[in-house]
């Protein structure tokens, strides 16, 4: 699970829901549309380095269905709903699209799912505490009811997970066993793009990097 730190709300949706409100209308996610949407996506796509919150999996912003806009407490459930717009409760995950269709992962596979006393919230410094790589590309926890219950219902041992985060950790391997600084190759994965996006799970490459330096 890979987090995500939260900065501040972007103004043009805090002005929006400011000018909803001054005319009567209690703001809600799915009235929110064009510009106020577009800054709303592109902070959070900052914030997470063009990644997965969850998985880590690189999406973009021009590909609409790499990504879905991540209500971490469902806005789906009642309890919820007044959470729809909170931006600390927002995020970007990968999906709905894969090749053989939706999905079987992430914010995806999750859905509606939620438990106030059986979860870890999405931020870097838990996950990257809480969570672990192995070679195998199998994402393992801390042992707790709480990290198994969110490999679960985020699917993240999902074969295809697995096998992306595997052929990662060979190349790392192979680029340490040839030579390459650990410190090298570790800033090819905190660098980010013109874009601000960091490789595709640049998480898992930290991660296991900062492992190998120590």
């Amino acid at each position: 699970m890979r987090g995500s730190a939260k900065g501040r709300e972007p103004e043009e949706l805090r002005a929006w829901k400011e000018l909803q409100r001054d005319a009567g209308i209690e703001p809600e996610y799915d009235a929110l549309h064009g510009p106020e949407r577009d800054a709303m996506r592109r902070s959070l796509y900052a914030e997470q380095t063009g990644q997965c919150v969850y998985c880590g999996r690189g999406i973009s912003l021009h590909r609409r269905n790499s990504f879905h806009v991540e209500h971490f407490r469902p806005k789906g459930r009642e309890a919820y709903r007044a959470l729809q717009l909170e931006y600390s409760n927002l995020f970007l995950s990968c999906g709905p699209e894969a090749e053989h269709g939706p999905r079987e992962t992430c914010g995806h596979k999750k859905g509606c799912w939620f438990d106030e006393d059986c979860h870890i919230e999405p931020a870097p410094e838990s996950c990257a505490e809480r969570f672990q790589f192995r070679s195998s590309g199998d994402i393992a926890g801390d042992g707790t009811a709480e990290a198994i219950k969110m490999i679960e219902v985020l699917n993240l041992n999902h074969r295809e997970l697995a096998t992306e985060r595997q052929s990662l950790i060979e190349t790392l391997d192979q680029q340490l066993n040839e030579g390459e600084p650990e410190q090298d190759v570790l800033q090819d994965y905190l660098d980010t793009d013109h874009h601000g996006a960091r490789p595709s799970f640049a998480n898992v490459a930290i991660g296991y990097l900062n492992r190998a330096v120590q």
